[in-house]
Order: structure tokens, then C-alpha cells, then sequence
């Protein structure tokens, strides 16, 4: 069901569900006197069922119904919003945190914010619909702080390929408190607490405020601008760079149709934060990137927000962070922080996300050339060249069996086995051609995907590095063995392993926690937002799951 036809049939259904609600009458009329506790408490045991059914879930996202049941299970069925008679003042406040769930890239749609303020708005509500009201409240309490806590859609139902997913029960804790008061007073504290998705945030309003109160200023397509030129289109690339922020107000005066050097500089910050070539010069990729809509920004920043609550909480002092979108991988080991480049897989060989424990390193290790690999890249140069193997330091076994016998590759007709008929497992020996180089670095993960050297250092100058069949390749990678071995004794051990040149494997002294990431959006070190090429096409994908456009309180019922 399209969300459109789920929106309209859920409007049908509570229009008329609310106007039934509201024609129960006695001989006098609507009920006039306040309802007893009793009265409501009983209507509320009796409406928990019905409205956690009638509240299907939406956007193929779960609903944390079981949880809902299960505060009122607790609570005897006692009004979580309504006490002596009267209706708790945080409900009021809910609604307006709600009203702005579009400020984290939600919509307000999912929370119910019309059929609340529905029953607010009646004058004198009978116990069932006081019991409705307390019901929906809760369940769209418990919706929210779910959501902002750990996301609201499934990450592997968007993409197979994204397997990281932490979820936290903070949102249950949450719903645990003594009164509504707190669980509304608290809610803010269940969004990611990183300052990456705070800054993000902040960022995401701006966009969606500035799309409301302006329109985009486009910079008109013609010939490249660049520092000395004159003209209507200086002053428009000028304005849109206000817009954006890379240039501040400023009270100095300034010829607006000239490309001055402070012009130049602004520029050179926009092609920074958007992964271009920083020439100072507006060419077509330049206009082409200025010219996207401030909502389309919004949107972008609204998928990212999602990928930050598929995170935990709050992440190891300790970690290993593969930064995918960037090229790089950070290491933060004992208050300390490096970085260096990395080559990432194909487009057509995406590395995956996820997290793992990096356990132990290889030292001069062997390459087992994995079977998709043997088939599509190794045959068709043994069948070019029958001596490849023996030039390139391969050994081929009978099969992937343990003690499978080795075979002379030139004894093998290659150019008469297809890839599909292809059974041998290839071998490379350690040495300084081996694909692996001198290091390999494993978090044992169902992907058997692993860091590791390279011989083939050239690759490193390139500005997008998307190179690999999935795995990552180091920069650094002596540099990065160091950093993870802890005192002198490990690093003797070490440099040992290394001087023997022969395979030996070395348990890490402490595992460190290794992270597969993928974002599109972040915040760079002046806080500016830095949008990335989005190298697997993955924000396409967000963008089918989550329906989304510049969501408003205006699109609730």
C-alpha cells in the first residue's frame, strides 16, 4: 500500500471512528460531568488492543506495540495522561515535539499529531475517548522515542548491503519512567548524542527555514567564472554563496558583478565541502553543484540523520572508522588520532557496512584468492598467458580442500575452462608482489572483508579510490601495525615477524571495535556541512524507503 492510499484509508477510518466516539449521548446530551477514574481506567484496558491494531504500522516500519501493552500491563491500565480528572499538561508539550519530529528528518505523520490534538479540541470527551486519547498518546510517545533513538526504518530492508545496526533500549527505559512528565522532558536525550548528528541537525533546520522563507538562487550555465570576470552571473554566484553560508554577512562593500579574490576563496570552501576539484573557478560540475535545491539538501541530510541512529549511542573511546565516502580510515587509539587514505571497493564490488572486532594481524601473509576473484579477473589472464602464475608468485591446488594436491600450471589447458567450470584454488606467496603486501588486518566477519597493504601504492594519488573487490587497502599500512601494539615487547615481536619474511600470525594485545561507514553528509572541521559523492548509490535507496520531502507539521492528519 503506497503511503498516500495508507494515509487515506487511516484519515477515513478515524473520521469515522471519532465521530461515532463523539454522537454517544445520554438523555441530556454529550456527557457533561468529568468521567470517573474508574471510568477510564476500564475503557483504557478495553482500547489498548483495538488502537494498538487499528495503528498499523506504517512505512514498513514496526511499531513498538508490544512495548505499549506492556507500560499498561504494568500500570493496572491506569491513564498515563489523565489524572484527578484532568489531562497532564505534557501532552501539550508532546504535541509540539512531535509537530517538529520533520527537524530530524521524521515525519509527523507517523506520530498521530492530528488525531491527538482531535481529542484535545473535545469539549466534553466521554471515558472512551478519554481512554482513546491516552492510548494513542502513549503509543505514539512510544513511536517517537523509538525512532529518534535507533531510527525508524530497517536498514538491511533498504539495502542488503548494510548490515550495521545497533539498536538501544534506552527508548524502553524511557517509557519506564515515574510520569509522563519526565518521558517528554527526557525525549531529546534519545537522539544520537555524537556531535557529528547534532551539527547535522542544526543544519537540516536551516535548510528546511531557508527553503520556506527564500527562494534557491541559481547561478545562471554558461561559460566558467572565474576571478577578474564581470557580469550578472558573478553576482548570482556571489548571492547563492551568501545562501549557502560560504561567505558570511559582512558590512564591507563589495562590487557584487566582480570576481575578487574573496570571491574566489568562498568558492574554493564550497568545491572543498562538496568533494570538487578546489580551483576557484566556476565550471559546470561547479554550477551543477550550486544549483541543487536547498530541499534536495534537506532530504540528503534527512537520510544521513537515519544512518546515525542505526549506530549506537554512544561509540568506543577505541575504534577503527572506516570512512568509506571519504577515502579513509581514522584510527583512535589511547586519546590519539590518525588518518590515512584507503582504496574501497567497485561500484560493482561495494564493501559492505557493518561493525566488527579486529582481533589479530597477519605478517607477511598469504593471498587465498577468493573464488568470485579466481573466476573474472585470474582466468582471463592465464588463458592470455599460461606463465602468469609462475611470474606473479601463484601456486594452484586440485581443489579448496585442506591438503588438495598442488599442480604445475603449465601442465593446465586454460584457455578450455570456463569460468564456471573453474574449481582450483590460487595461492599468492608472500613476497613484495603478493596483493596483500606485508600486512593483513582481520575482524572476522561473514563478509571476509579485512584491511590490509598493497603493492600497488599508485592508486593512493587518485581523489576517488574505489578501486578494490570490497576489501581496504592502507596507505599506511606499517603505520598502522604500530599504532595497534601497545608496548615494546609487541613491537619486537613485530618487527620480528616482519624481518623473517615468512607468514605468521600476531593476536592484537587489545581488540579494537572496526567500523564499516557510509555517509553522504557530515559536518567538516569549520561545522560546515561537507556533501560526498555518493559513490554506491545508496541515498537513491533511502530516498524509495523513507517517501521523503520536506516533511512539516502540515502533513499529519
Amino acid at each position: 500500500m503506497t503511503n498516500a492510499l495508507t494515509r487515506l484509508v487511516t484519515l477515513v477510518f478515524f473520521t469515522a471512528l471519532l465521530s461515532a466516539c463523539a454522537s454517544q449521548k445520554t438523555g441530556q446530551g454529550l456527557v457533561a460531568k468529568p468521567p470517573s477514574e474508574s471510568q477510564i481506567e476500564s475503557s483504557v484496558k478495553d482500547q489498548v488492543a483495538l488502537m494498538l491494531h487499528a495503528f498499523t504500522p506504517v512505512a514498513g516500519q514496526a511499531i513498538p506495540n508490544n512495548t505499549v501493552l506492556d507500560v499498561y500491563k504494568h500500570r493496572g491500565y491506569s491513564p498515563m495522561w489523565i489524572k484527578d480528572k484532568q489531562i497532564n499538561l505534557s501532552i501539550y508539550k508532546l504535541v509540539d515535539i512531535l509537530e517538529k519530529a520533520n527537524t530530524h528528518g521524521l515525519n509527523p505523520i507517523h506520530y498521530h499529531v492530528g488525531i491527538i490534538k482531535h481529542y484535545l479540541s473535545l469539549k466534553n470527551p466521554t471515558p472512551q475517548q478519554l481512554a482513546e486519547m491516552d492510548v494513542i498518546t502513549t503509543i505514539a510517545l512510544a513511536s517517537y522515542a523509538h525512532d529518534l533513538s535507533n531510527g525508524r526504518y530497517e536498514p538491511q530492508l533498504i539495502d542488503p548491503n548494510w548490515q550495521l545496526d545497533a539498536p538501544s533500549n534506552d527508548w524502553k527505559t524511557l517509557l519506564q519512567m515515574a510520569s509522563v512528565n519526565d518521558m517528554v522532558n527526557s525525549l531529546h536525550l534519545l537522539a544520537p548524542r555524537s556531535p557529528q548528528y547534532q551539527i547535522l541537525q542544526k543544519w537540516l533546520v536551516y535548510y528546511q527555514e531557508l527553503s520556506k522563507k527564500e527562494k534557491d538562487i541559481f547561478v545562471t550555465p554558461g561559460k566558467p567564472l572565474a576571478i577578474g570576470d564581470q557580469g550578472p552571473r558573478v553576482a548570482q554566484l556571489r548571492a547563492r554563496l551568501v545562501q549557502l553560508g560560504d561567505i558570511r554577512f559582512s558590512t564591507r562593500k563589495v562590487d557584487e558583478d566582480r570576481f575578487d579574490k574573496q570571491l574566489k576563496q568562498a568558492l574554493e570552501r564550497f568545491q572543498n565541502r562538496h568533494h570538487l576539484i578546489a580551483d576557484g573557478a566556476a565550471g559546470p560540475n561547479t554550477i551543477k553543484t550550486l544549483n541543487v535545491p536547498l530541499k534536495r539538501r534537506a532530504e540528503q541530510i534527512a537520510y544521513n540523520l537515519e544512518r546515525w541512529r542505526w549506530l549506537p549511542s554512544q561509540l568506543e573511546a577505541n575504534r577503527i572508522w572506516v570512512d568509506l565516502t571519504n577515502y579513509s580510515v581514522d584510527m583512535y587509539l589511547n586519546g590519539n588520532h590518525t588518518t590515512m587514505k584507503a582504496i574501497i571497493g567497485t561500484p560493482d564490488r561495494k564493501t559492505p557496512v557493518f561493525k566488527a572486532i579486529m582481533t589479530y594481524m597477519v605478517v607477511n601473509p598469504t593471498w587465498r584468492v577468493p573464488d568470485r576473484i579466481a573466476r573474472e579477473n585470474l582466468l582471463p589472464k592465464l588463458q592470455a598467458d599460461p606463465n602468469y602464475l609462475s611470474k606473479h608468485g601463484y601456486k594452484v591446488f586440485a581443489n579448496w580442500g585442506i591438503g588438495a594436491k598442488q599442480l604445475d600450471p603449465t601442465q593446465i589447458n586454460w584457455r578450455a575452462i570456463s569460468q564456471e567450470n573453474l574449481a582450483f584454488r590460487f595461492e599468492q606467496t608472500p613476497d613484495k608482489n603478493n596483493a596483500l603486501g606485508s600486512y593483513k588486518f582481520m575482524f572476522p566477519n561473514r563478509n571476509e572483508i579485512y584491511l590490509h597493504d598493497t603493492p600497488t601504492k599508485r592508486l593512493f594519488r587518485a581523489r576517488n579510490r574505489a578501486f578494490s573487490s570490497g576489501c581496504i587497502r592502507l596507505e599506511r599500512p606499517a603505520l598502522f601495525a604500530k599504532s595497534l601494539m601497545t608496548d615494546g615487547k609487541d613491537l619486537r615481536e613485530l618487527a620480528a615477524a616482519m624481518k623473517s619474511k615468512k607468514t605468521k600470525v600476531l593476536t592484537l594485545p587489545h581488540y579494537i571495535p572496526v567500523y564499516l561507514v557510509y555517509f553522504t553528509v557530515v559536518a567538516n572541521a569549520n561545522g560546515m556541512p561537507e556533501f560526498r559523492n555518493d559513490i554506491y548509490g545508496r541515498d537513491k535507496l533511502m530516498e524509495e524507503a523513507m517517501g521523503y520531502k520536506a516533511f512539516s507539521p502540515h502533513d499529519s492528519i
